[in-house]
């Protein structure tokens, strides 16, 4: 209060209100709730100090809203708007708040169709590596050891040999061009 109507210096109010938004994310608000609808001197315990009664300053309060918009609740901010407020003396406070809206939708619009263009490639490898099917039975050998597979956790390489898990680990297979059909 006394930054913006006693000492009439819309610098330190903007200053002070930087310096202290962290604490208070609503001092912006307040800030413009004094521009436009001021206390009397009276209730500031002022009055014995013979200044003028401050008096509403729109054209500061507007300056508020399109400077820190991003840090005013816009509803809020509208409904302290007085009736009489012209289109016109709001218009770049409305221009960027519709901007920064849009710009977001866009970006949101953006990441949506990233996340699906992902979720999609996912699937298709999905597809892709679940298309190899083996039917393995009781008499099926491991490529390793030469044991049956039974019921153990198996593995198979590309060209369909199937191994026990525990026999991937071992040096090498043997060669298939050389065992006999």
């Amino acid at each position: 209060m006394l930054y913006c109507h006693v000492l009439k210096n819309r610098t330190k109010a903007e200053e002070f209100c930087d310096k202290y938004y962290e604490i208070d994310n609503q001092i912006y608000y307040k800030l413009l709730r004094m521009y436009q609808c001021p206390m009397s001197l009276e209730a500031l315990r002022l009055d014995k100090f013979k200044l003028a009664e401050p008096l509403p300053d729109m054209g500061a309060a507007i300056d508020i809203l399109v400077k820190h918009y991003k840090h005013i609740d816009v509803k809020e901010a509208l409904r302290l708007l007085p009736e009489d407020t012209k289109l016109q003396d709001v218009e770049e406070f409305m221009c960027a708040i519709l901007r920064d809206r849009t710009k977001e939708s866009r970006k949101n619009l953006l990441l949506k169709s990233l996340n699906l263009s992902d979720n999609l490639k996912v699937k298709s490898q999905k597809m892709f590596y679940q298309k190899d099917k083996l039917i393995v039975t009781g008499m099926d050998s491991c490529a390793v050891c030469n044991k049956r597979v039974g019921e153990c956790a198996i593995a198979f390489y590309p060209d369909r040999r199937i191994v026990h898990y525990g026999c991937m680990s071992r040096e090498t297979l043997p060669d298939v061009s050389s065992s006999t059909p």
